[in-house]
C-alpha cells in the first residue's frame, strides 16, 4: 500500500488545492458574475464532451489499465503501446465528429428556445471532445507508469487556476462572454498538452509502431477488453454527467446552472477517492495479473475504510455549513439546498464501495462489469426520467442516491460471490455512528452572524471531533500513520527553526 498512500496523499493535496480554487470559481465568483444560464452552458458543454470523449477513447482507457503490464518495457518504448493508443483514439475522434454532425441539427432545434446559449455555442464541443479523448488516454498511460498525481495536478489544480484567470478577465471587462467561452475551451486543452510535454520530457512518448509484438492472442484480448471497457467506461461517464443533460432537457439551462453549482459541493466528497482509485487501479491490475488475490483483498478492504472516513468527514464539513453556503450564494441558487444533501449521500455510498468497481473491471470478469454498468446507467436514466418532472433538480439528486445504492449492492454481491471478498466490519458502523454524533454536536453550536467566522469555527470543531475520535479508536492504520508522519514533520520543522 506504500505507493498507493504516497500517490494518494500527493494527488489529494492537488485535489484539495484545486477544490479551494474550484470553491472560489464555482461557489464565490461564478454565481455573482455570471447568469445561471451562462453557468449552465459551461457545465453542459463539459458534460457532453466528457460523454462523447469517453466514447471516442474506443475502450483504450481500459486496455491501458488492464493490458499495459504485458507491453511494459521502457527500453523498447513499451513495445509501441502509445502509438497504437493514439491512432485508435484518432479513429474514435473521427467517429465522434460523425455523431456530432449528425446530431447537431437536433441539438440546435431542441435547445433554440429554452437553452439558446447552448444552441449558439454547440460547435465548441468539437475541440472539447478532442481534448477530452487525449487527456483520458495520456492520463491512463501516465498512471500505468505509476504517476497518478500529475494528471490530477493538471486537471484539478492548473486548469482551475486558468479558469480563475478567465473569470477575473471577464469580470474586469477584458473579455466579453464570447471571449470567455473561447478562453475556457482553450484552457481545457492545457492538461492534455501538459501530459504530452511531460511524457516527452520523461522519454515515455514514442510513436514508433511495433505491431509485430502483438500476438493473435494479445490482439484478441485487446479487442475484447477494449469493447467491454468501452461499454463500462462510457456507462461510468454517462452516469456522472447525464443528470445535467437531463435537467436541461426536462427543465432549462438556468436550472442546469443551479444544479451544477449545488452538484459541485456534493462532488467534493469524491476528491480523496479519485486519487486512491487512480493509483489503486494500477496496483490492482498488476496483482490480478500475478494472481495475487491477497493484495487485491487488502487494497479493497482498506479502501472501503479510508474512503468512508474521507467521505463522512467531508460530508460533515459541507452539511454542517449548508446554512453558510447559501448565505454566500445568490437567492437564485436556493433551490439547490437538497441537491447538495442527496448528491452528498450518493457519493458517500459510492465511496463506501471502495475500489470494488476497479477490481471487477480489471479482473477476468470485465465482461460482467460492462453488464453491471449497463444496469447502473439504466437505473440512472429511468430514475431521472421519473423524478425530474415531479421534483425538479432535487429529483435528479435523489435519482443519483437511489441508483448508487443499488449499484453498490450489485458490486458487493458480485465480489462476495466470485472472490469471497467481504471488506465490511464493525469499523464501518463506528465511522457512521461517529459521523452522526459529530453532526448532532454541530447542531448545538450557536450560529454566528459572520458566516465566514462561523464556517471556520464550525469546520474546525467538526474536524477535530470526528478526526480525533477515529484516531483514538484506531479505526484506520493508514490514517493514523499519516497523522503521525505529519506530526513528526511538524516537530522537525519546529526543531529546525529553533536551532
Amino acid at each position: 500500500m506504500g505507493i498507493i498512500i504516497r500517490q494518494t496523499i500527493k494527488g489529494s493535496i492537488y485535489s484539495y488545492l484545486g477544490a479551494i480554487l474550484g470553491f472560489i470559481n464555482v461557489a464565490l465568483l461564478m454565481p455573482t458574475i455570471f447568469s445561471t444560464e451562462q453557468i449552465g452552458l459551461t457545465s453542459l458543454l463539459i458534460s457532453v464532451s466528457i460523454i462523447l470523449g469517453q466514447l471516442g477513447s474506443m475502450g483504450f482507457i481500459n486496455i491501458t489499465t488492464r493490458l499495459f503490464p504485458y507491453f511494459r518495457n521502457k527500453e523498447n518504448s513499451h513495445n509501441g503501446f502509445l502509438s497504437i493508443a493514439i491512432l485508435t483514439s484518432l479513429a474514435g475522434f473521427i467517429l465522434c465528429l460523425v455523431i456530432y454532425y449528425l446530431s447537431k441539427p437536433y441539438l440546435i432545434s431542441n435547445n433554440i428556445e429554452k437553452s439558446p446559449l447552448f444552441a449558439q455555442y454547440v460547435y465548441l464541443l468539437v475541440p472539447l471532445i478532442f481534448f477530452t479523448i487525449y487527456y483520458l488516454l495520456l492520463d491512463a498511460y501516465n498512471r500505468m507508469l505509476y504517476n497518478a498525481s500529475f494528471g490530477v495536478f493538471l486537471k484539478d489544480f492548473l486548469l482551475r487556476i486558468l479558469n480563475l484567470i478567465g473569470i477575473v478577465l471577464f469580470w474586469m471587462g477584458y473579455l466579453d462572454f464570447k471571449g470567455f467561452i473561447y478562453y475556457y475551451t482553450l484552457a481545457y486543452g492545457v492538461p492534455t498538452i501538459g501530459l504530452g510535454v511531460y511524457l516527452l520530457w520523461k522519454k515515455e512518448f514514442s510513436l514508433k509502431l511495433q505491431l509485430n509484438f502483438i500476438t493473435p492472442k494479445l490482439k484478441s484480448d485487446m479487442i475484447s477488453v477494449g469493447l467491454f471497457g468501452l461499454i463500462s467506461g462510457f456507462s461510468g461517464i454517462v452516469v456522472i454527467n447525464i443528470d445535467r443533460y437531463m435537467v436541461n432537457h426536462y427543465l432549462d439551462l438556468s436550472a442546469t446552472g443551479v444544479y451544477a453549482t449545488a452538484f459541485y459541493f456534493g462532488t467534493l466528497i469524491l476528491l480523496p477517492g479519485r486519487s486512491l482509485r487512480r493509483i489503486g487501479s494500477s496496483v490492482i491490475t498488476q496483482a490480478l495479473k500475478d494472481n495475487d488475490l491477497e493484495t487485491v483483498k487488502q487494497v479493497y478492504s482498506k479502501s472501503t475504510i479510508n474512503m468512508l472516513i474521507a467521505a463522512i468527514g467531508l460530508f460533515l464539513l459541507i452539511w454542517a455549513n449548508e446554512h453558510n453556503i447559501f448565505k454566500m450564494l445568490p437567492e437564485a441558487f436556493s433551490d439547490g439546498r437538497l441537491v447538495i444533501f442527496f448528491i452528498g449521500v450518493a457519493h458517500i455510498l459510492n465511496m463506501t464501495a471502495g475500489v470494488s468497481g476497479e477490481i471487477i473491471q480489471f479482473s477476468k470478469h470485465y465482461r460482467k462489469h460492462a453488464i453491471i454498468m449497463g444496469v447502473f446507467i439504466t437505473l440512472i436514466i429511468i430514475t431521472n426520467m421519473l423524478l425530474i418532472p415531479i421534483m425538479g433538480i432535487v429529483g435528479a439528486a435523489i435519482a443519483s442516491a437511489i441508483s448508487y445504492l443499488l449499484y453498490d449492492i450489485m458490486r458487493f454481491g458480485f465480489l462476495l460471490k466470485h472472490y469471497k471478498f467481504q471488506p465490511y466490519s464493525y469499523k464501518h458502523l463506528i465511522i457512521l455512528i461517529t459521523g452522526i454524533a459529530t453532526y448532532a454536536i454541530s447542531l448545538i453550536l450557536p450560529e454566528l452572524n459572520n458566516w465566514i467566522l462561523d464556517t471556520i469555527i464550525r469546520s474546525s470543531l467538526v474536524s477535530i471531533i470526528f478526526g480525533t475520535s477515529l484516531y483514538f479508536m484506531k479505526i484506520s492504520s493508514d490514517m493514523n500513520n499519516s497523522i503521525l508522519v505529519i506530526i513528526k514533520k511538524l516537530k522537525n520543522i519546529v526543531i529546525s527553526n529553533n536551532k
